[in-house]
């Protein structure tokens, strides 16, 4: 199997959120909201698909509109993505 370009995998992502509704505003979630467990399985999320997600957690960051269904399963969505990367870059300064 072939990786794909960056441009490529933000392209496919950019039709999979358009065919979940995904790109409407949502209410914004702070990190601090979140499990310990649910902030795990963003930060994972965050570096690719997570084939050990917990269903239950999934559903949850779902919900939260943190997570999308993709193709290849749950992915990360936009509003999940810039939560996780906020946090890493508080956490560096």
């Amino acid at each position: 199997m072939r990786r794909r370009s960056g441009r490529e995998r933000a392209r496919a992502e950019r039709a999979d959120a358009e065919a979940d509704g995904e790109s409407g505003p949502r209410p914004m979630i702070e990190w601090d909201e979140l499990s310990p467990e649910e902030q795990l399985a963003l930060k994972r999320l965050n570096r690719g698909h997570d084939p050990h997600l917990d269903p239950a957690t999934a559903e949850r960051l779902l919900e939260l509109g943190l997570a999308a269904r993709r193709s290849q399963g749950i992915g990360i969505s936009r509003a999940g993505r810039e939560l996780v990367i906020n946090v890493l870059l508080k956490s560096e300064a």
